[in-house]
């Protein structure tokens, strides 16, 4: 298990992983991150003091009120894991409906935060400072003044997970056909921390790679004896960030434990074809 608290540059944690750990402060300093990230130069970003704890605590017990009022999805019910706004996975194959949902759920995430704090403003123009100053934001969908859902919310209860995959995988979902379309790999994630569990509910990663050569598609086994592989964890502080190769290294949430719910903003990434923008959905 890692648990990283503050600043500390490049490590190797575990056997594989190569960790750039940063304090917000930093970002400026680093326009080359993201392109790190794609090269595989570094494998993951802890970015931390993003948000004050005491910011967080104050949203956590916002979203434990249901407020703003945010569409409620679930994911299958094995996992006792839920979402404030829609997953791409999981939505319609022919998106029906997406993006009527989309308008309002982005428009109630900008009140989630104080002015100026917000994801889709500060926290999106933290990430693009850490890559060249491309911006970051929601793809368009295929209809003039359509758009994406920036990111979802997402509560993970007791024994909430989720199993081990590859992001890559999912972009030869139905879903997926228009944004394919607009967007290379590899997909990168971002998880904002808001609240942590008691126990468990660590972001583990296995060293375990598929290098598709620029393409989205899967080969062999993704689902290998993880058993036999080397992993790491990582519980992120509250009002960190982690961002990772989630397209082409497998991972998994493991269990929460106790009665404490895993709160967190999760967005999948690439960037556009143009090379303009990094596009983030939830």
């Amino acid at each position: 298990m890692s648990e990283l608290r503050s600043g500390g540059g490049v490590k190797t944690v575990g056997s594989f992983f190569r960790l750039l750990e940063l304090d917000a402060s930093q970002a400026a300093e680093h326009p080359d991150v993201f392109d790190r990230l794609r090269r595989s130069d570094i494998h993951g970003l802890l970015l931390h003091n993003v948000y004050a704890p005491a910011m967080m605590r104050a949203v956590g017990e916002r979203l434990e009120r249901h407020d703003p009022p945010f569409l409620k999805t679930w994911f299958p019910e094995e996992f006792h894991s839920w979402f404030y706004g829609r997953n791409l996975n999981l939505a319609h194959p022919e998106l029906l409906g997406y993006f009527q949902e989309a308008e309002l759920f982005n428009e109630q995430l900008e009140t989630l935060l104080p002015d100026g704090l917000g994801v889709t403003g500060y926290l999106a123009d933290l990430l693009a400072s850490l890559d060249g100053g491309r911006r970051f934001h929601a793809p368009p969908g295929p209809r003039p003044g359509q758009q994406y859902m920036f990111t979802t919310v997402r509560c993970h209860m007791e024994g909430g997970y989720i199993p081990p995959h590859l992001d890559n995988e999912f972009a030869l979902r139905r879903s997926y056909r228009h944004l394919r379309s607009i967007v290379e790999p590899p997909i990168l994630s971002f998880v904002l921390c808001v609240a942590e569990a008691s126990d468990g509910g660590a972001l583990e990663i296995f060293d375990f790679r598929q290098d598709t050569s620029g393409t989205f598609e899967v080969s062999g086994p993704i689902e290998p004896d993880i058993s036999d592989l080397d992993s790491v964890e990582f519980r992120i502080p509250p009002g960190s960030v982690i961002v990772i190769d989630s397209g082409r290294y497998l991972h998994r949430v493991t269990p929460v434990v106790g009665s404490q719910a895993r709160w967190t903003l999760c967005s999948f990434m690439a960037r556009g074809k143009d090379h303009e923008s990094m596009y983030c959905w939830g």
